[in-house]
């Protein structure tokens, strides 16, 4: 089955078809890595939440790793 729809190509549609599925794919494949990398990063951070950790503690982690420095918030003694 297969052999009869390559049959069908020359050598060059047969690369031209490869280099278009093979661009859709590599597209596919980062979109559907991008919003599973988010999904899991969202539900690290729901985990932390529900675990008690404060908001510098998550940041610490989900920072950890990705060379960014630290946030420091410094809070205002307004009143």
């Amino acid at each position: 089955m297969m052999n009869d729809f390559l049959s069908r190509f020359n050598g060059g549609q047969l690369i031209g078809f490869v280099a278009v599925a093979g661009g859709l794919l590599c597209g596919i494949v980062s979109i559907i890595g991008h919003f599973w990398k988010v999904n899991r990063l969202t539900a690290l951070k729901q985990d932390m939440v529900a675990r008690g950790m404060s908001v510098e503690e998550i940041e610490a982690v989900v920072n950890a790793g990705t060379g960014q420095k630290p946030v420091h918030r410094h809070r205002s003694c307004r009143g």
